[in-house]
């Protein structure tokens, strides 16, 4: 396992009256191309429309103004000869480099716009991330390579049978253990998870405190698909990785799985299910005796709490509105309280029998982490 650290002119020019009086007639046709380090055209600046004024006296005053974000604009005609004072072109508002794009979601940096040229630069979109994009810096890795087979991975505790902490396996052989069964990539072992009955098997590992916002990608086996169940298959709700608010008890967690045959959400306290039931018994389906990358979001910080989930790079399931609840909207901040311990593994509270291979886990809070 490793860790890794969190990745995240203006001038004003002075020209003295008797100079201008020099160069009035050459100020007028020079300008900023935006972005650009030679004088420009000065953003958006028009040229002056003094020009040599008829019958008065005053000296005219230059448009002088500097382009904002590029270099200087020079602005309008110079002294007027006679006449009023004219007045230089407007302040260029442009030529200022865009910034660019912000990381795509999961996938590599968005290019940004292209430097403005006159007016204000647009700066680029965000990118969205590809299924296998290069994806956001991470904070934990497991990759189960340095465990030894048929023992609990190191770093991790468990919460089997609803006990915390406890022997691992169990009695009834139910556990989370490394091994060689199944790996993802030809790598050397895996964590196990080996359920009897309903009882929950879970590795849980604490998150950084003040975290509120986790992106969560892990390569997973299963002997049985999920979200392929029809309306008769009994399934009530499968949790097969989540958020736990108490690490010691089932009572405190966000759990992301199956909901009535349909990829979904349960939150508790609430017992709450989303999707809504016009999707139950609907797909998309995880299905088995293949690797699959998973990736999860929690999202805390939303100003509505939010989920979305990814098999192999296509979202397959997302909570984004209080509309997403079957029984009801829950608060906006439903995710308040979770971000204690990150559980893995598997429970059924139908008894659905399942043996899950977990591999090549990571964690981030600033990103998709991508399935490379």
């Amino acid at each position: 396992m490793t860790y890794a650290p969190h990745r995240h002119f203006a001038s004003r020019l002075a020209i003295g009256l008797s100079a201008l009086s020099l160069v009035a007639l050459s100020l007028g046709s020079l300008g900023c191309a935006g972005g650009s380090s030679s004088g420009g055209t000065g953003g958006s600046a028009a040229s002056g429309t003094g020009g040599s004024g008829t019958g008065g006296s005053g000296t005219g005053t230059g448009g002088s103004a500097s382009g904002t974000g590029g270099s200087v604009g020079t602005g309008g005609s110079g002294a007027g000869t006679g006449g009023n004072v004219s007045t230089g072109g407007t302040p260029g508002t442009g030529g200022s480099v865009s910034t660019g794009g912000t990381p795509g979601t999961g996938g590599s940096v968005s290019t940004g716009g292209t430097p403005g040229t006159g007016g204000s630069s647009t700066g680029g979109t965000t990118g969205t991330g590809g299924a296998a994009g290069a994806g956001a810096a991470t904070f934990y890795t497991d990759d189960f390579e340095s465990d030894m087979a048929g023992k609990q991975p190191a770093g991790w505790d468990n919460f089997i049978a609803y006990n915390y902490k406890t022997t691992n396996p169990n009695s009834d052989g139910s556990g989370a253990l490394a091994d060689a069964t199944h790996t993802h990539n030809g790598s050397k072992l895996a964590a196990h998870f080996k359920i009897s009955g309903s009882d929950p098997v879970f590795l849980e590992r604490p998150l950084p405190t003040g975290t509120n916002h986790l992106y969560l990608r892990v390569f997973v086996y299963l002997t049985n698909a999920m979200g392929d169940l029809p309306a008769s298959g009994g399934d009530n709700h499968e949790t097969l990785l989540g958020l736990t608010g108490d690490p010691t008890s089932a009572n405190t967690q966000v759990r992301f799985g199956q909901i009535k045959g349909v990829i979904g959400t349960n939150q508790v306290p609430s017992d709450n299910i989303a999707p809504i039931m016009a999707q139950w018994n609907s797909g998309p389906v995880i299905s088995a005796g293949v690797w699959h990358c998973l990736e999860v979001e929690f999202d805390g910080s939303a100003s509505y709490n939010a989920l979305r989930a990814y098999s192999d790079g296509t979202l397959i399931h997302s909570i984004t509105a209080a509309t997403d609840w079957q029984n009801g909207a829950l608060p906006a901040t439903w995710m308040n309280g979770m971000f204690v311990d990150v559980l893995i593994g598997w429970q059924s509270f139908s008894s659905l029998g399942n043996e899950v291979w977990m591999d090549d886990l990571a964690l981030s809070s600033v990103g998709r982490i991508g399935c490379n």
